[in-house]
């Protein structure tokens, strides 16, 4: 017996349970198929581009570093045998901060006999983090490659690789930033589409091709237009609403906080909706959210974030978007946009979770005048990771996670949904059976609103 039919042995073949968190043994779930293939294909993605790179990586840290490039292969191939074998998880092994909480969490889900989670029966968020997490170790526990991000060239090419659509989109923008005779009504019109660009810049996610660049080549505001039909809820006019009835309270302090899912393509389109807020005051402060360490393949890191802004600043070929650019390295110097990265988001805990076990973080979105909350995986951390019923109303799906007025922009990668009209699930899967997983449709849930 392979190793792989191992892990189908183990598995049912049925759909998950309703109204229940994720759980991998079920092999009509979306993370059967993700922790049976998808999960071992990055990982092995990842240790193929170390290998390609290993030249490059040993001229910038040295010959040193061809030990730890060992080590890591070694570590991410322990990793691909420990998920398709149903090895029980382990404790990490480094000296990072997080890892005395990651512990203590494989303690929680741990029996009473002290036998550990596995990976088909664990629940599915905290398993499907923990790989990531694992894949992180295999790189900060080396000498050399602590602080090495596998990924980043991937997320920067998947940037550059847009550039006809950011280009179109970024002239839209300056032309519009540089009249004088703006219309509220055109605002009102426009800001939906921006916020849709936003929305719809999540399909470019590398986690689900093993880092391999999604080229968006049409013009942003047209495909708005092209994939409205795709819109399975769609709450954007209680959006601008609110942004609109807020002009006539005066405040100085309106902080949008923006959960950032990808970068590349993805990023440049959350840039632009934040910059669109700010300039007609409906905002005065953006603080972004990414991640701490490497996660998901192309989640916002700081590097990232950085590199993305001085790219489109001095590096783009379009002088429409250097000009963009700079605008927001203007906002950083300034401290309008702000850069954080909390622990929290790179825990495997869903958003429900915050309050009691991250207070200050709770705390400081309650802050907030808005919040937007990019992507699949915060969508899932957002109502639980729980397979609901596709029509309980996503302000109950969120639970006690109400810290302030929410916003979820999401593609559909998972089988988690909600929120949705009375049959229309029912409806399109009759045609579209995979529906819920290929980012073809999206949602725009709002909650406090």
């Amino acid at each position: 017996m392979t190793i792989e039919s191992k892990l189908f042995n183990l598995c049912i073949d049925e759909s998950p349970p309703r109204n229940e968190p994720l759980v991998a043994k079920y092999m009509r779930s979306f993370a059967f198929p993700v922790l049976s293939k998808l999960s071992p294909f990055n990982i092995s993605k990842t240790g193929s581009y170390l290998s390609a790179n290993k030249n490059v990586i040993l001229q910038k840290y040295g010959a040193e570093a061809e030990n730890d490039i060992t080590s890591v292969l070694e570590k991410l191939d322990t990793l691909i045998s420990d998920i398709l074998s149903n090895a029980p998880f382990r404790e990490l092994r480094s000296d990072n901060i997080d890892v005395k909480i990651w512990n203590k969490v494989l303690d929680d889900f741990s029996d009473q006999d002290g036998n550990r989670p596995t990976w088909v029966f664990a629940n599915w968020l905290y398993t499907e983090c923990y790989i990531h997490r694992r894949i992180f170790e295999a790189f900060e526990t080396s000498s050399l490659l602590k602080n090495y991000d596998p990924f980043f060239e991937q997320k920067m090419n998947a940037l550059t690789h847009c550039e006809d659509a950011t280009d179109i989109l970024g002239k839209f923008l300056v032309k519009y930033f540089n009249k004088n005779d703006v219309q509220l009504q055109n605002l009102r019109e426009d800001i939906p589409k921006i916020i849709k660009c936003s929305l719809w810049g999540n399909r470019c996610d590398l986690s689900q091709t093993g880092g391999d660049a999604i080229a968006q080549t049409e013009s942003p505001l047209n495909l708005v237009d092209s994939l409205q039909p795709l819109m399975l809820a769609d709450e954007s006019s209680k959006i601008v609403d609110f942004l609109f009835t807020s002009l006539d309270e005066p405040n100085d302090n309106k902080i949008l906080d923006i959960i950032l899912d990808n970068a590349g393509y993805e990023l440049f389109t959350d840039l632009c909706l934040a910059d669109y807020l700010m300039t007609y005051k409906f905002v005065n402060t953006v603080r972004f959210h990414g991640k701490a360490i490497p996660w998901f393949i192309s989640d916002v890191t700081i590097q990232d974030f950085s590199a993305t802004i001085n790219h489109i600043a001095h590096a783009s070929r379009s002088e429409t978007l250097k000009e963009l650019g700079k605008r927001w390295e203007a906002y950083f110097k300034s401290g309008q946009w702000i850069f954080e990265s909390e622990q929290f988001w790179t825990l495997p805990f869903n958003f429900g979770q915050m309050k009691s076990l991250d207070n200050d973080l709770y705390s400081k979105l309650s802050q907030s005048f808005l919040i937007i909350s990019k992507g699949d995986l915060n969508y899932r951390k957002l109502v639980g990771d729980v397979f609901w019923e596709p029509t309980v109303p996503f302000t109950e799906a969120v639970g006690n996670f109400k810290p302030s007025k929410l916003v979820a922009l999401r593609t559909l990668k998972s089988d988690i949904t909600c929120g949705l009209a009375e049959g229309l699930a029912e409806h399109i899967s009759k045609n579209d059976p995979d529906w819920l997983k290929i980012g073809k449709y999206a949602v725009i849930h709002v909650d406090g609103i």
